[in-house]
């Protein structure tokens, strides 16, 4: 059943685009946080760990000074995160204007990850000239109190699509597969709240059960399940990019995941192995570079493409 919907899936991409797109967001698209390794929700399944690994910008004058130093030594573009307040948004109010001005001053490309953003916060980040927002995406209540521990549910995050989607030109959800401790919840349905926005791109990711984390120790979903969701997606969706971003697990497996998502029409993957990259060469595809984030618009990848 799911070798035939990858079939089909790997059809649909082959009729609409042969190119497979290998995405290297280091050194020239950086992670910057704006609350450096502090986060208020503590998810389980990250535990702040990833904010560690992100450049810390604390301060709009911080944010300003290493976006220009960023720029100046070649970078394209940053993607500003950080962590969560209680309501589930990453608090960017008193970033705005630095984000006017290192726009301004730079030209660099800005992804911002905001979570549940209300509409307030929409609208300024819009008015800064943000060009891209990443949203994690959630389909199952039971997965929003279990992982996150907030009381929200399926429809404040299609609220947030939508208030997102009038404020800035491209809005990209992220759907965290097995996020529920390594278990398929609400992921297809993450799918049907997708496509109810312009999507402009569709990003997955592969929960890893990381050390330190409440769900360490836990078992990532198997890379059939991960397959046949992004079959199910590029079927969907068969003219957005898809891409596998670079939360995934990082074991011998690795490349299972990886080869699964080719099979199943992916157009983009973060730092791909080199059996991935000879399996998209083997099915036909033709490899390209992009140094920069997996989700950028095309029109973008076109212009930063090697290749």
């Amino acid at each position: 059943m799911v070798a035939e919907i990858q079939r089909r899936a790997f059809s649909k991409k082959l009729k609409h685009d042969s190119t497979f797109w290998a995405c290297y967001p280091h050194p020239r698209f950086p992670t910057l946080s704006i609350t450096g390794d502090e986060c208020v929700l503590n998810c389980k399944h990250c535990g702040r760990s990833y904010l560690r690994h992100m450049l810390s910008c604390p301060s709009p004058s911080v944010l300003f000074r290493t976006c220009s130093s960023l720029a100046a030594n070649g970078a394209r573009g940053v993607l500003l995160s950080g962590g969560y307040n209680e309501d589930g948004w990453v608090p960017l109010e008193g970033f705005i204007d630095t984000i006017a001005d290192v726009k301004c001053e730079t030209g660099l490309f800005f992804n911002v990850h905001t979570g549940l953003a209300p509409p307030s916060l929409a609208k300024e980040l819009g008015r800064a000239g943000v060009d891209m927002v990443s949203v994690d995406l959630i389909g199952a209540d039971e997965t929003i109190k279990h992982v996150l521990g907030i009381q929200r549910t399926t429809r404040d995050y299609e609220r947030t699509l939508k208030t997102l989607e009038r404020s800035i030109p491209n809005v990209v959800p992220h759907i965290c597969i097995g996020l529920h401790g390594g278990e398929v919840r609400g992921e297809f349905r993450a799918l049907e709240m997708a496509a109810d926005i312009d999507t402009a791109a569709l990003v997955f990711l592969v929960l890893i059960p990381t050390k330190g984390t409440a769900f360490e120790g836990f078992k990532a979903p198997a890379p059939s399940v991960v397959g046949e969701l992004i079959a199910e997606a590029r079927i969907r969706f068969p003219e957005i990019p898809l891409t596998l971003g670079c939360m995934r697990p990082k074991a011998a497996d690795r490349a299972e995941f990886e080869l699964q998502a080719i099979s199943s029409g992916i157009d983009r993957m973060e730092i791909p192995s080199a059996k991935a990259i000879e399996a998209a060469q083997h099915t036909g595809l033709r490899v390209r570079r992009l140094d920069a984030c997996c989700a950028v618009p095309n029109e973008v990848a076109e212009r930063w493409a090697i290749g």
